[in-house]
This record gives C-alpha cells, structure tokens and sequence, in this order.
C-alpha cells in the first residue's frame, strides 16, 4: 500500500496552476495500486466559507476528489486554519472521510501522529488567541448564518489582517514551539509526526527520552514546489513534484 500526505495547498481562483497540478497529481494517483491512501493536512482551500457557497474552483475540486474516491482510493482530511469550516455536505459529495487532529494512524504496528501543526504554533499568541475565538462552535454556528456576501467580507478582512500580522512578526514566532513539540511526542506517545502549516518541508530528527523520533513537515504548493511525503514498503519520502 501506498500512502500520500500532502497539506496547505491553499487552493483559490487567483492560482489556477495550483488547482492544476492538484489535478494531475490526483490523476497520477488512479494508476497506482488501487489501495492507495492520500492524507490532506489542512488548508487544501484559502478559504472555506460553508459548504453552501459554490463556485467554478470548488466544483472543480469538488470533481476531483470525488474521482479519486469513486476510483477505490482512500482519501481523508483534517481541518486547517484556513478550511475548518468544511463540513458534511462537502464530504458527502466527495466521498472524503474527515479525521479528528491529531490523528493517530496505526498500520503494520507502527503508528503516526498526523496534525496540521498550527496547535503546536504556541509562541503566536495572536493566532493562538483568534484560532480558540474561530474554533468555538457557537461562533462557527453565527458565521455560518450570516448571508453569503457578509460571509466573503469577513473573510477578505481576515486575510488581509492576516497578512499584515505576519509582515510584523518573526519567522521563529509563527513557527512550531520545540517544547511544544516535545510533549506531543511524549503525550501521544509516538516515534513519528507529520504535519503541515509553517510551510518550511523537511525531515527533523529529535531524540526524546533515548529514542530517535522524526518529524516531517509538509510544505505550501506554488509555481516552484509542491510537496508530497510517500509512505511505501515503511519508508517515508519528501517528493516535490516540481524539482
């Protein structure tokens, strides 16, 4: 069995070449042995609003997974900070099977923690504060009932406060918290984490308590990387599809 994890590929109208590669790796993927599995770790969209709002993008998207599950492949999803509001409506017509982060995987006696990874982002206090404020269910419930055109304002407001506080904040900040690291490896008790979010792919080796743990983390897709981590025969490989 193969297994694909792949995360923050902030899909949106704006980047068409991203939906695109999306699509071809999709298609990739219905040539591989037919018990193939792929993990998105959070923000496969920019945005999500509610699964009422339709446009051309999520129809596309919405197509392409259903592909890839209507093929026998495996597909599941965990919330990002930017898609958290998907719910039952989106994956009952693609077929995708939502996971609870963290999310244990246990396969062949070895298990790995799977999360986005911004939980872990605890220095950011700012984010920290406005994720437990957007995360609230009764707040979800009020947002999702307002009309789509006040829906998409807040969100542009949003993303454009966003991006200015991460043009005043230090790279270190928004990154995971080493400490914090730590003792999710301890309270879950695993060897092995793979999450997304900081957008920095790469293998990070720790030893904790005597035993050597990795930590991979999946990288943003753009015009000049999209990363993919391959689980196969018990070895795990960043890919980038571009390079």
């Amino acid at each position: 069995m193969n297994r694909y994890f792949i995360s923050d590929l902030h899909l949106d109208e704006t980047r068409p070449h991203t939906t695109a590669l999306f699509q071809s790796f999709a298609e990739d993927l219905k040539d591989n042995d037919p018990q193939t599995e792929l993990y998105i770790l959070g923000d496969l969209f920019e945005s999500w609003i509610g699964d009422d709002y339709e446009n051309e993008l999520h129809d596309e998207v919405k197509t392409t997974l259903k592909s890839l599950t209507g093929s026998g492949i495996k597909v599941f999803f965990l919330y990002g900070n930017r898609d958290f509001l998907i719910g039952k409506e989106f994956l009952s017509e693609t077929g995708v099977e939502l996971l609870i982060d963290p999310f244990l995987l246990k396969s062949n006696g070895e298990t790995i923690l799977l999360t986005h990874g911004d939980q872990m982002c605890i220095d950011d206090v700012e984010y920290q504060t406005f994720r437990s404020i957007v995360r609230n269910p009764d707040w979800q419930k009020d947002f999702l009932n307002f009309p789509i055109s006040k829906r998409l304002k807040i969100a542009g407001e949003t993303k454009d406060a966003s991006k200015q506080s991460k043009q005043e904040k230090s790279m270190e900040i928004m990154d995971v918290n080493e400490e914090e690291v730590l003792r999710v490896f301890k309270q879950h008790e695993v060897n092995t984490m793979i999450h997304g979010h900081t957008h920095r792919p790469m293998k990070h080796e720790l030893k904790i308590d005597g035993s050597l743990c990795s930590r991979y983390v999946l990288g943003d897709w753009n015009k000049t990387s999209a990363m993919v981590l391959q689980w196969s025969k018990e070895s795990l490989e960043l890919i980038d599809l571009i390079n």
